[in-house]
């Protein structure tokens, strides 16, 4: 099965989805992974990540996030789960294939790459890196292209996959090792002791201020000079709260302020503090004060004297 053909395979597969998301079936019953493709959907869809995933990007593009981390999935990028992670995806991209590989109960990340020879300082440094973001935020990022070894490697464990190839499974999980390595390798993750001593709260709280109705944690990490993965890191363990974390108390600062001037729309609101579900704002307000947007906006009011019929 050629890549176009592969290509147009999984669309069709796509396009016929019911759910969020569809198992892509294999009659094989002795593979340690199952494939599923996420449907389109404007608004994110949440799940809960029993076991060890690898979401790849097949084409197109999606927004993968989690507590710590808000992520823009493009052609070619693989995100690596750990189990027991709650994350939420939403697929607008007409032309995106999500490819996910859902491991059995007994596969782990950390024993597959835990458990490879060390040889130098920089491989030990690097492996800990990809361990320990692992280990604190459940997911880690490979911003790889559709062209790049990783990658067509990945379509052809899918080709495997449906064609039942002889032993696709053995195959499978060293390519995954491999990727893995090659990607940690290439992408180096070099970071700069000096900036990290520079780094101060105030500064991220400022970048925050100016830019926390579109922003990424992407677009941060390159402002302050880190990679994505270890500013991430870095903001975890400086202030004791994730980069997604600091922007929603932003946003939410700000949707209390709105809130309070009656001539604002909830819809203005949502769409001036950078939300682009109404859904996901709703859950994130009621979750940050303990009550609805609509309760708050009423209690404001009151205190404020305001009496509109």
């Amino acid at each position: 099965m050629s890549t176009p053909t592969l290509r147009n395979y999984l669309s069709s597969l796509v396009q016929n989805a019911q759910n969020s998301e569809i198992e892509a079936s294999s009659k094989s019953r002795f593979l340690p992974y199952n494939l599923y493709l996420e449907s389109q959907h404007n608004d994110f869809y949440e799940y809960q990540s029993n076991n060890s995933q690898l979401i790849y990007c097949f084409s197109g593009s999606c927004e993968l996030k989690n507590e710590s981390n808000d992520f823009n999935l493009n052609s070619g990028n693989i995100a690596i789960i750990e189990g027991n992670l709650k994350y939420a995806i939403r697929v607008i991209d007409k032309q995106a294939i999500i490819v996910k590989f859902k491991f059995t109960n007994e596969f782990l990340w950390k024993n597959l790459i835990g458990k490879i020879a060390i040889n130098t300082n920089n491989e030990q440094r690097l492996s800990t890196l990809f361990l320990d973001e692992l280990e604190k935020t459940g997911i880690f990022l490979f911003t790889t292209t559709s062209v790049m070894w990783g990658s067509q490697n990945l379509n052809n464990v899918i080709q495997d996959y449906f064609n039942q190839a002889d032993f696709s499974g053995a195959i499978a999980l060293e390519l995954f090792k491999i990727i893995i390595l090659r990607n940690l390798r290439e992408q180096n993750y070099k970071f700069s002791e000096r900036k990290e001593k520079a780094f101060k709260d105030e500064t991220l709280d400022q970048y925050i201020d100016k830019h926390y109705n579109n922003v990424s944690l992407a677009q941060a990490a390159e402002y302050f000079g880190f990679n994505r993965n270890y500013f991430s890191t870095m903001v975890k363990e400086k202030t004791g709260k994730s980069f997604v974390e600091h922007v929603d108390d932003r946003r939410m600062r700000e949707a209390k302020r709105l809130l309070a001037q009656p001539n604002v729309s909830l819809k203005e609101i949502i769409e001036a503090i950078g939300y682009s579900s109404k859904s996901f704002f709703y859950k994130k307000f009621k979750h940050y004060y303990g009550m609805t947007p609509a309760e708050m906006r009423k209690r404001l009011f009151r205190e404020a004297h305001i009496n509109l019929k």
